[in-house]
């Protein structure tokens, strides 16, 4: 169960590094969504809100259960030098739990540092540079091409006083395994010593595999000509997911299982599902270029490492 509950985790990294990383006068509409797509690639700064909300239900034999899971994040992230701060909760079963996230620079390796309910733990991220330039996400939102022909017209839309340009916007699956090619071959580097990091990195990269093609909402605000957020459909992406996360699960049972025990372990596997519904993540872009800058606390810098808090779970 412990393992699960680390794979679950870095699954959930994942989906969040997707949607932490992605993103009129007298202007044509191309124009103001040209302008839009180079100022948040091109930003120096920003301040994101994320929220994530649906259901996801789990079943074993007979027994089934049906959770609501909501996620609110705000963070804020510089580029040169790249650090961000991350905090919010995630509720789910009636209960909620909040966080506390930073990220940054030390003698050539980035550090996050990571506060869940009072308790702070640190992890080494490793060569963060190299991940994030091979993956093409070195700035806030390269994903978003500045190729307009990428990009379908929507019916516009007004929201109190701001009118929004509205485009959908398809990154394909193979696009999708590049952006996060940097960061599933960095988790050897994170997990260190405690899990047999090679074996996780190979289920994350059949993971991301599974994905396809994810299609976006972009909202452009006019007088702005800003992007002012991203909506993301998460429930197809996540049950692609979980599937193939359930795969595994059902392999490395039937690995260990012996003779006699291989055909009770394969029933129970197969009575085991988890599904997604109305799963959906929308990431809003405020204070471009504006952001307000933070200071890491001295608590977090002195945390335990994270890979010895894994390492007493074992």
């Amino acid at each position: 169960m412990k393992k699960v509950t680390k794979i679950l985790a870095l699954m959930m990294c994942v989906v969040l590094s997707i949607g932490c990383l992605t993103g009129c006068g007298g202007k044509s509409e191309e124009e103001v969504l040209m302008s839009a797509i180079t100022g948040i690639n091109n930003a120096e700064s920003c301040e994101v809100e994320v929220s994530m909300a649906g259901k996801m239900s789990m079943k074993m034999g007979e027994e089934a259960q049906d959770l609501d899971m909501k996620m609110d994040m705000k963070g804020t992230s510089f580029q040169d030098p790249l650090k961000m701060k991350i905090t919010g909760s995630v509720s789910t079963m009636g209960q909620s739990t909040t966080m506390e996230s930073y990220i940054q620079k030390e003698n050539e390796k980035y550090v996050l540092y990571s506060n869940v309910e009072g308790t702070w733990t640190k992890m080494e991220l490793g060569d963060l540079d190299t991940a994030l330039s091979s993956s093409g996400m070195s700035s806030f939102s390269n994903q978003l091409s500045a190729d307009i022909g990428k990009y379908t017209k929507k019916e516009e839309k007004k929201e109190g006083e701001t009118t929004y340009l509205v485009y959908d916007y398809t990154v394909s699956g193979e696009e999708m395994e590049s952006m996060l090619e940097g960061s599933t071959s960095s988790i050897k580097s994170m997990l260190g010593d405690s899990v047999n990091a090679k074996e996780y990195e190979d289920l994350m990269n059949r993971v991301v595999s599974s994905i396809g093609n994810v299609t976006l909402t972009v909202y452009v605000d006019v007088k702005k000509q800003e992007i002012s957020r991203v909506e993301y459909p998460m429930t197809d992406m996540m049950n692609k997911m979980f599937d193939e996360f359930m795969k595994y699960i059902k392999e490395k049972a039937l690995e260990e299982a012996t003779e006699d025990e291989a055909e009770e372990a394969k029933e129970i596997m197969d009575s085991i599902e988890m599904k997604v519904s109305d799963m959906n993540m929308s990431v809003s872009y405020k204070n471009v270029n504006k952001a307000e800058d933070f200071e890491i606390p001295n608590e977090a810098l002195k945390a335990e490492s994270m890979t010895d808090a894994l390492s007493s779970l074992e």
